[in-house]
Order: C-alpha cells, then sequence, then structure tokens
C-alpha cells in the first residue's frame, strides 16, 4: 500500500500529521509525506504553486489537512486516489469554483472521508456535511472541537481504522 500525507500551511502540521498517521494501522514505510516548498523559501504560501511541486502517480490512500484539502483537490490531474482522507477541511479558504471540487467527488465513486470539527472556524462540520449529504461514496464524521486543532489524534486514527475496515477492497488487502 502507498500513503500520501499532506500536511497543512504551517509546518507543525507536519508533526501533527506524524501522530495521525502513527495511530493508524498502516505501515511507516509506504508513507510519503509531502513537504511543502514555500517551508523552506521565503515565498509567500500559494496553493497553484504548491501544487506544482507535488509528487505525481496513484496513491492507495490519500490523507490530507486543512489547506492540503483544497491542494489534493484542485490536484486531481497530478494525483489520484483509491481512498481519500480530507481533515480539517478549510471550507473558507474555497472560492465558489473550488467548493464545487468536494461534491464532485462523488462522480469518481471511490471511498472519501471526512473528519471535521463541529466548530471549525474554517467550516463547520455543518457546513462540510451539507455539501456532501445524500452522496454514497462520501462520509462526514463529526469531532468536538472549534479551533481547527484536531488534538484527539489516537481518536482520529482509530475512525480513519475503522473507515478503510469499512471501505476496503480486495487491492488493499
Amino acid at each position: 500500500m502507498n500513503i500520501l500525507a499532506i500536511p497543512g500551511k504551517m509546518p507543525i502540521t507536519e508533526k501533527w500529521l506524524y501522530k495521525i498517521l502513527s495511530a493508524t494501522d498502516w505501515d511507516s514505510s509506504a508513507i510519503e509525506m509531502h513537504r511543502f516548498e514555500a517551508w523552506s523559501s521565503d515565498e509567500a504560501f500559494s496553493v497553484n504553486q504548491e501544487i506544482t511541486y507535488l509528487p505525481s502517480g496513484h496513491y492507495d490512500v490519500v490523507i490530507t489537512k486543512s489547506i492540503g484539502c483544497l491542494i489534493t483537490l484542485k490536484a486531481q490531474n497530478k494525483i489520484s486516489w483509491n481512498r481519500l482522507v480530507l481533515i480539517g477541511v478549510a471550507w473558507s479558504l474555497f472560492s465558489e469554483s473550488e467548493r464545487q471540487l468536494l461534491g464532485a467527488l462523488e462522480e469518481k465513486a471511490l471511498p472519501v472521508l471526512i473528519i471535521q470539527e463541529k466548530h471549525d472556524p474554517f467550516g463547520t462540520y455543518a457546513e462540510i456535511s451539507e455539501q456532501v449529504i445524500g452522496k454514497d461514496h462520501i462520509r462526514c464524521i463529526e469531532v468536538e472541537g472549534d479551533r481547527h486543532q484536531y488534538t484527539d489524534t489516537v481518536a482520529i486514527g482509530k475512525l480513519i481504522n475503522q473507515w478503510i475496515n469499512e471501505t476496503q477492497p480486495a487491492v488493499l488487502s
């Protein structure tokens, strides 16, 4: 199994995402952690620029946080997946046209898991779940929180493990 992990805008989210990954059943040697180019340069963070630095290819799972969710959705001509995990979708940072990308995931007929804080300041669970209601391949789970921090990494890892086990195709076993 190969996994692409795309953190959020701030470098601290890389460590946070490693905590999530260590709480899953995934083999750490299968994980490719993406590092944003803006972290090592003086350039301002740019979603479109960061997309150009993403690896190309197909992954069994792509897991991402915050602005990484937007980058992932916009990079679908560059990366593809069997399973997608979006944590803390930064909905308020999406343009109107970018907002269409979330619901359009249903057309791929591939499982998507969204984990969103009840009162996330960048997009509440209610806002995100409204966008995907009735979409069979997209599951949205509410977790407690109101700071876009998703601090219970063990619980999030368990949610991901449970979802993977429920949706696991033969190619991932």
